[in-house]
Formats: C-alpha cells, structure tokens, sequence
C-alpha cells in the first residue's frame, strides 16, 4: 500500500525511489508530468513557452518509453532552458512548466550519462510533487495521487514493466470532469491561435485516450530524428511536426472494384488521359439502329446550339446561366461514337431542367417551348446510354456519410492542372473540371413577383430521374475519377518506363488522396470502411 503523503514529500519520496530501478523514477515523473499539462495555458504564458513545454514532456515521455535509444545532450539541454524560461513567467500555470522542465532535463540527462540516477531520482520525486501543487490549482489533487498511486502498485507487482506504463493513458481511469475543463480550455486556445496547432492537441488526445503511437510518431515531435525549427516560432515547428507525422503513414490504397465513369487509362504516349467509355459507346435498343442513334444526336445538338445562341444574345431577358449550361450541355455531348461523355452531358441537362422548374412562370414561352422540346429530346436519347440509369441507381442506394472533402478535391485539381501535359495528357482536366462543378441552386421568384398562372405557358418535361441527388452523383464520379488515377499512379510508379514526374506526382497527391479514399469506402459502408461503395454496375 503506498502512502499518500509521501508523494507530496519530495524529499520522502526522492528517499522512496532510490533503491528502485532508474527507470521506475522516469516514468513515474513523466506520467505526473503529462496529467497537469493543460494547467499550461496559452493565454497566460504565450505559444513559444506553451511550445517548450510540450517540446520538455515530449522529449521526456521519448525517453521513458524508449530508454534504449539515445537521446543527445545538446537536446536536453535546450528543452532545459527553453521550460526554464517557461517557468519563470509569473503565472500559477508556471507550476507545470516547472515540471516539464525537471522532467525534460534531469530525468533525460541521467539516461544518458547514466551517472546521475541520485538526482535523477531526485529530479522525479521534485517533478511529482510540483505536479501535485498544479493539480491542486486544478482541482484534481486527489485523481492525481490515485493516478500516481496506480503507476507504483503496477510497477511493484509487475502489472506493467516501465514501457509498458509510458506507453498507457495517464489517468488510468480516465480523465477527471475538472481536468477536461483545462484541457479543453488549453487546446481552443490553441486552436485559436491557429490551425497548426492541431498536431500537439493530435498529440496529446492520443495520450489521453489512444489509439498509441508507434516509435516513429513518438520520435516526431522531438529532436531524435533531426532538429526542429524552434528559432523560427511555433507554426514552423509544427509544419515540420505535421510532415514528419505524415511521413510516418501507410500511403493510401486504391479501392479495388471501383470503375470510374469518367474512363482513364495510361494513355499509348504513356501520359494519364481520358478514353472512350460507357458513356461514350452506345447501346442500340431493340429495333433501333446505329441511324437512329445519329438522328437523336444531330436532334439533341441542333437544337441545344439554337438555344445557346438565343440565351447569349443581349436580346435575351433571362439568366446568362442558360448559355453556360447549354454550351457545356454541347461540349459533352458525343458528336458520334467513341466521343464526349453522355453522363457529363446528361448533369448538364438535368441543370438545365431544374433552371427551367425555377424560371418557368417567367421564361419567355417561345424559348421555354423550344427548351422543352430539348430536355425531352435528351430523355429519349438516354435510351442509348443504359449505364446512365444504372449510375444514379447506384449512387441511390449509396449513403453520404459525409460531404466530399472539398478543399483535397482542389488541391488534386490544382494538381492535375499543373502535372499537364508532363504526366497527365490534355483529354484528362476538362472531364475533371466537369465533374467538379459545384451544385448550382436555383431560386424561384418570390410568388409577389410572378405574373399570373398561365395554364398554357410550356413546362419542363418531367424527368424519370429527377429524384437522384445531382451533388452526390458529381462526388461519386470525381472520387471515382481520382481512385482511378491514384490506383495507375500506384501501379506504375515505380516502373522502369515511369518518369520523374510520375513520382513527383504521386508524392504531391499523397497528402490530399486520404479523404477521397475515405469518401469511397463509407459511401456503400455506412460509414464503416466496409469495402467497395457497390458493385461495379458503371460500364469500363
């Protein structure tokens, strides 16, 4: 049984230690550490003395954890005084800095020497009696002498070896209420000052919770694998933090069994690029034949190429949108077999009539008649192109578990945009900026501003598919566009024929693959990671 009271006697407590492994004094003072970091708090003592005291338990925890690797003196001793400098801020917070920095230097300098265990002994008992003033201050005195109370007995009756506990959350039952008030406080604060902070908060979560960290990660955050920025400030250090981690992870895996709508392929001049697809070749019904099919075209072009002009004349009395929706609606239109890209089309269609549903009272009846004579034209013509139906009834039953990651889709736009023509080939960006078009939401006039019901004015034709979600359809192609592309990249990098720039590629997609990825694998999962979203019902 230990007693309490001789944890809140440094003195008692160094006496206590001394005749125990070296080990046992580290890890005990590191984890005392750990508990009262967030009494830290930026707004009293500022981010470079926040920063250092995450720099001392980081440096420390390395230590305790992995007493096996050296960790140099030069290193110890800038976290020394940069958590000395912490702890004479006049503040009650200096309390922890104090014992980040006893812990960070005296503890990590007797594992190195090996010649100091007295004061490294020393060193913890101090460490562990400062941390108690601090959980004092936060309300959390008797949780942490029940956590420090829990280290010794598992160590005593060999529960856990000394690894084994720096590697376990600090409050073995959990953090105390009060404590989470701290840590909170501490980490929007963080946030606050900016996003970069995110790695240390990443940091610690994991301590308190998990999952645990492999050595690599653990390294990271200290100077053991190289020296980090600290002369250049907070956000430097944590950028360089941020990228170590990163370094640290599995690269994303493609999700088998996914076909991309958009069809892409390594191209015969060995450049990514677009080829024909489903959605390019069509599928003659019965009783209908290859002419039927070029007259629905040439019907569905003439007509949409009449009422882009009319929508681009100054004469026109309604929304410029028309003209844009109607041009791109001809530029993915197949002009003949083996061309252009009829579910791309067809968004632009289904654009187009949702325009017509906001716009039909006011639209004038002679482009609205002429409009709606398209949009029907192009339900017909859908009757050649079956894979459209079987898209949106697999983008139906697949659940959104979340929205598509927007900002990782524009960086991989950036990317393909900047990669052209050196590894991506011309026929690949303009599907691409297709198909991630945002979702345009069209408002019909206030019912004060209408003119009259006119029973006889024409009306969108209503669409069989009008009920599939136009932004969920977008997000399935883009990400199964970029699977695709990141599954060639995979494939082919490290080929005899692959180029530098494939490589250079492939490391520059890396960072922003990961929620495509994701997105991919919840979208038939339930949010689970189950798999492939749906089987492969979209034509190769």
């Amino acid at each position: 049984m230990v007693d309490l009271s001789m944890l809140t006697d440094a003195s008692e407590f160094a006496t206590w230690l001394r005749p125990q492994p070296l080990q046992w004094s580290t890890v005990i003072a590191v984890r005392a550490s750990l508990r009262i970091l967030p009494a830290s708090q930026l707004d009293q003592l500022g981010d470079l003395n926040v920063l250092s005291i995450f720099r001392a338990n980081s440096l420390a925890r390395f230590s305790a954890k992995h007493p096996n690797d050296a960790v140099d003196l030069p290193f110890v001793r800038l976290a020394v005084e940069a958590s000395t400098q912490a702890a004479s801020v006049p503040s009650a917070s200096a309390q922890s800095a104090s014992a980040a920095a006893r812990v960070a230097a005296e503890v990590a300098k007797a594992r190195i020497t090996r010649t100091e265990a007295a004061s490294a002994h020393s060193a913890a008992a101090n460490a562990v009696s400062e941390a108690f003033r601090a959980a004092a201050m936060m309300d959390v005195a008797a949780e942490f002498l029940r956590a420090v109370t829990v280290d010794i007995e598992r160590l005593q009756t060999g529960a856990s070896t000394f690894e084994q506990l720096a590697d376990e959350p600090p409050w073995p039952n959990g953090p105390p209420a009060k404590f989470d008030h701290w840590w909170q406080r501490l980490s929007q604060h963080m946030l606050d000052d900016g996003d970069h902070w995110e790695v240390w908060i990443s940091w610690y979560e994991a301590l308190l919770h998990g999952p645990r960290m492999a050595k690599l990660a653990d390294a990271a955050v200290t100077d053991v694998p190289g020296d980090l920025p600290w002369d250049q400030g907070a956000e430097a250090v944590n950028a360089e933090i941020e990228r170590r981690l990163w370094a640290t992870q599995p690269d994303p895996v493609a999700v088998e069994g996914i076909v991309s709508p958009i069809t892409i392929n390594r191209l015969p001049n060995g450049r990514i690029g677009t080829e024909p697809g489903s959605f390019s070749l069509p599928t003659l019904p019965p009783s209908f034949t290859s002419g039927h099919h070029r007259d629905a075209l040439m019907a569905c072009r003439s007509r949409a190429l009449q009422l882009a002009e009319l929508a681009s004349s100054p004469k026109f009395q309604s929304r410029s949108d028309y003209a844009q929706i109607l041009t791109a609606y001809v530029e993915w239109l197949p002009t003949e077999i083996g061309t252009g890209n009829m579910l791309l089309a067809d968004g632009e269609a289904r654009t187009l009539n949702k325009l017509f549903t906001a716009d039909e009272p006011i639209l004038s009846p002679a482009f609205a008649s002429k409009l709606a004579v398209l949009l029907e034209d192009h339900i017909g013509l859908r009757s050649f192109y079956p894979e459209i139906e079987k898209h949106y009834h697999a983008v139906s039953i697949g659940r959104l578990v979340k929205p598509l990651a927007r900002d990782a889709v524009e960086a991989i736009q950036r990317i393909i945009h900047a990669q052209t023509p050196e590894v991506f080939d011309e026929t690949l960006s303009p599907a691409i900026d297709e198909a991630t078009k945002p979702e345009q939401d069209f408002k019909a006039l206030p019912a004060e501003d209408l003119p009259p019901a006119d029973a006889t004015r024409p009306k969108p034709p209503k669409d069989p598919i009008a009920d599939a979600d136009p932004q969920k359809s977008r997000s399935y192609i883009i990400a199964s566009a970029f699977n695709r592309i990141w599954w060639i990249l995979q494939k082919g990098k490290e080929t005899a024929q692959a180029a530098e720039g494939w490589r250079r590629t492939y490391h520059l997609l890396r960072p922003h693959i990961g929620p495509i990825i994701d997105f991919l694998r919840d979208f038939g999962s339930g949010g689970h990671g189950g798999g492939p979203p749906l089987p492969p019902t979209i034509g190769a």
